[in-house]
């Protein structure tokens, strides 16, 4: 697997991880992870030790989002630094979309993705400033 080959597979899984968010359908997107998978947000850590933990946490989210209106998700932008053949940081852009002529959020993070030879997976994100993503 070449950096530039892996750096393709993770914008990748990104992109269809996002779509799944938007959809709900994080049955299937539970793949996209590995678990345990921890979010770092703020002075808050949460951890999903199971895929039914990891369902549930996100249906929670994605509820919430629900109740303001929330259409769908964007991946805007990923830079991905590779730290070696498996491992790397994913610094990813997102906007949300709400109805009701609501502006979009923007939000910005940084995942650590793992890859095994075969698959990678994320392994965990912290929420941060725009102006804090990782670079290439």
């Amino acid at each position: 697997m070449t950096n530039q080959n892996s750096v393709a597979e993770i914008e990748t899984l990104l992109r269809d991880y996002i779509d799944l968010f938007s959809a709900g359908d994080f049955e299937t997107a539970v793949a996209s992870y590995h678990l345990p998978f921890s979010w770092i947000i703020g002075p808050t850590i949460a951890t999903a030790f199971t895929a039914d933990e990891f369902i549930d946490k996100m249906n929670a989210m994605r509820n919430g989002l629900l109740e303001q209106d929330f259409l769908r998700s964007e991946l805007v932008s990923c830079t991905v630094r590779m730290l070696g053949e498996h491992a790397a940081l994913a610094g990813v852009e997102v906007a949300r979309h709400y109805a009701g002529g609501r502006e979009k959020e923007i939000t910005g993070g940084t995942y650590i993705v793992h890859g095994d030879g075969t698959n990678w997976r994320l392994a965990s994100i912290i929420g941060h400033p725009l102006s804090e993503i990782v670079s290439a």
